[in-house]
């Protein structure tokens, strides 16, 4: 059971305490103000304007976030709610022996349950400290711009069409495209620069959907990753490839993520790519994907750090990268009541695999790796992480390293999607 709340004025609803915090009221809000309260004439500047000393946390001051933030933690607390340790903005509680949880995102909540009486229970306790509140039940939500839609069981599709609708119509996108990028897409070619104004267009348009490829489109957060890297200085050959991530869009606006969990086998699935040295200063590509079953819980495309002398370096570096990322899932998991066994780290290059198991080099060739690289053996010995093969034609995070075409582009995609 799944319900939304949206909390009207939230940060009025807490006190400024001990802060002092002054505001100056321009003359229209002063005189509004002193018609309502007429002993309030006294305060008026010659100017018109009043200076007030406000007893409620107001949207716009620094502070104010944190005191709503703490004012719903109490609430919450009250009623028996529990934060978990590794995100702050994750509470459960159980009730009537069964768990439900609630996410806080500033002034909206997701509630959970397998009980539909608790999620009600939670409601009636915001509504009894929040007098004016908007809830929504039902097996689809809109969510901080997604749409949850839960109407299949064990299961939950997360889209934005409506987002991409909006940019499409709003940049009059004209034509479609297979792939999100052609296959030289890390290829920086000399071209001439966009002018101040095209400049910033392109930077606002690479921003919107990087905003919607770590959400909901990881295919293609590739391509947007890459064009981070040239809204300094773009050029008409960047502009080109930003077109070519538009009309992709434009051909598959109604595709999302869906993730579901494996109940016989729940266990955190990473899968961990390098592309070596596919940067113009020589530094490699990572992409990382996690996911309980099917679909991405969590997806990146990142150009490393540091530059790698060898594929199997890269691979290293990118595994020592992501692991941290699938660790802390497997412990916000544990925190959330569930029993976890080791993560599953799928890795295609067997010579990165042998250097993990061994926890050194062994080699002439990889010695000169720094030996932070090799945290990842501590955490085997441990029984944390679980190194496990994986054929490249099937490796999903491949996608997220560099431009795929054809019949593998579309295979890979609906396995990154979770569309199977």
């Amino acid at each position: 059971t799944v319900a939304t709340v949206d909390i009207t004025g939230a940060y009025l609803n807490a006190d400024m305490g001990s802060t002092t915090v002054l505001m100056r009221l321009d003359s229209l809000t002063a005189a509004i103000l002193v018609k309502i309260k007429p002993e309030y004439q006294t305060y008026l500047e010659p100017s018109g304007t009043m200076i007030v000393q406000l007893d409620k946390a107001l949207y716009g001051c620094v502070e104010s976030a944190k005191l709503w933030y703490q004012h719903l933690i109490n609430t919450l607390e009250k009623i028996g709610f529990v934060r978990n340790p590794h995100d702050d903005c994750i509470l459960n509680c159980t009730m009537e022996g069964s768990q439900c949880t609630v996410c806080v995102y500033v002034d909206d909540l997701l509630i959970t349950s397998t009980q539909a009486t608790n999620v009600q229970k939670v409601i009636e306790a915001l509504r009894s400290t929040y007098k004016t509140i908007t809830e929504h039940t039902g097996s689809v939500h809109n969510y901080l711009g997604m749409q949850f839609d839960f109407t299949t069981e064990g299961a939950v599709k997360v889209s934005m069409k409506g987002y991409i609708e909006g940019c499409m119509d709003a940049y009059q996108v004209k034509g479609t495209a297979d792939t999100p990028a052609v296959e030289a897409l890390f290829d920086t070619r000399e071209s001439t620069l966009l002018d101040a104004s095209q400049a910033d267009e392109f930077h606002s348009r690479v921003a919107k959907l990087l905003y919607l490829a770590k959400r909901v489109r990881p295919d293609i957060l590739t391509a947007i990753s890459y064009l981070t890297t040239r809204v300094r200085n773009p050029n008409v050959d960047d502009w080109n490839k930003l077109d070519r991530v538009l009309r992709y869009l434009n051909k598959t606006r109604e595709l999302g993520i869906k993730l579901s969990a494996n109940r016989d086998d729940f266990r955190v699935i990473t899968y961990v790519d390098a592309s070596y040295g596919k940067h113009a200063d020589c530094k490699s590509h990572t992409g990382l994907c996690i996911s309980l079953g099917t679909g991405p819980v969590f997806a990146r495309s990142a150009k490393q750090h540091i530059v790698t002398k060898s594929s199997t370096e890269a691979e290293l570096v990118g595994c020592s990268d992501s692991g941290s990322q699938a660790i802390w899932t497997r412990d916000f998991l544990i925190a959330q009541g569930y029993t976890m066994g080791p993560v599953y780290i799928h890795q295609d290059n067997t010579s990165t695999m042998s250097l993990i198991d061994k926890g050194k080099s062994t080699s002439d060739r990889t010695r000169h790796i720094a030996i932070r690289y090799f945290w990842l053996k501590d955490r085997i010995s441990t029984g944390e992480i679980l190194i496990v093969h994986l054929r490249t034609t099937e490796m999903v995070a491949d996608l997220l390293t560099k431009s795929i075409q054809g019949d593998l582009f579309r295979s890979l995609r609906q396995r990154l999607l979770g569309d199977q």
